[in-house]
């Protein structure tokens, strides 16, 4: 997309998908810290999807004084409603890669996996996990850093992570640092 392009979407869209967004965002890292810990991290890709959809619903709700504005402009408020979760995911990345500062001075490398291994490792080990993995990976001259990774995440992973899920992650682990390397 152009800078042109991305104009005319929020200029089509308008500040309210955008404060909406905020909303979703901060809905979304509430429910990951308090009651939606125990499940499945990959559900948190579709949640701000989900909220996003139901806030912009009852915006357009509350904004049109009728439910019926709801059933008659499903659509729009499903295309609003995940441009509400798009905006909330932009959002969230911004403030990881920007805002927030990781505890433990992680160098740009630890900061790839760290990003990468959140929600397959336990919150409290990930910076530890990720330095791990990266030495390990610096210091390889077999070439077999993703099976070090691999081994890496077996031992400090959740219990549930599959050995198809392990090998995926740790090649992308893999994959991503190659491309971060020679850009």
């Amino acid at each position: 997309m152009t800078v042109i392009q991305i104009i005319d979407a929020f200029a089509f869209y308008g500040a309210d998908v955008i404060l909406l967004a905020f909303v979703t965002a901060l809905t979304v890292q509430i429910c990951k810290a308090t009651f939606l810990k125990k499940i499945n991290k990959k559900l948190f890709t579709f949640l701000p999807f989900t909220f996003g959809t139901l806030f912009y619903a009852v915006y357009a709700a509350v904004r049109n004084l009728s439910f019926i504005y709801l059933v008659n402009e499903y659509i729009s408020i499903i295309e609003h409603g995940i441009s509400v979760g798009a905006a909330a995911t932009l959002l969230y990345v911004l403030y990881e890669q920007f805002v927030r500062e990781k505890k433990g001075g992680l160098s740009a490398a630890e900061g790839v996996i760290s990003a990468l291994i959140e929600g397959y490792v336990p919150c409290e080990r990930v910076d530890s996990v990720a330095k791990l993995i990266s030495e390990a990976i610096q210091k390889d001259v077999t070439g077999a850093g993703a099976k070090k990774a691999e081994d890496i995440l077996k031992q400090y992973s959740y219990e549930n992570m599959t050995e198809t899920d392990l090998k995926m992650l740790a090649n992308l682990i893999i994959e991503t640092l190659a491309h971060v390397n020679a850009a």
